[in-house]
């Protein structure tokens, strides 16, 4: 189990599909220092960590990858 640190000012995440078809949570930037992403196992895991970050839940997730 993975945990993750969920700043303050993420905003709105969206699930994406990544290299290698790992789906991960993402805030939608690029090549910054602002990006944020979470990898996850499923789609339907991948949707659960999304809400509870766009619900405004902060601090650390637990995420379970392996």
């Amino acid at each position: 189990m993975a945990r993750y640190f969920v700043p303050q000012n993420v905003g709105r995440v969206r699930i994406a599909k990544s290299v290698g078809g790992i789906w991960v949570v993402w805030n939608g930037k690029q090549n910054s220092k602002h990006e944020f992403s979470i990898p996850c196992r499923t789609r339907e895991q991948a949707t659960e960590v999304a809400k509870r970050i766009n619900a405004g839940e902060r601090g650390d997730i637990d995420v379970f990858i392996g």
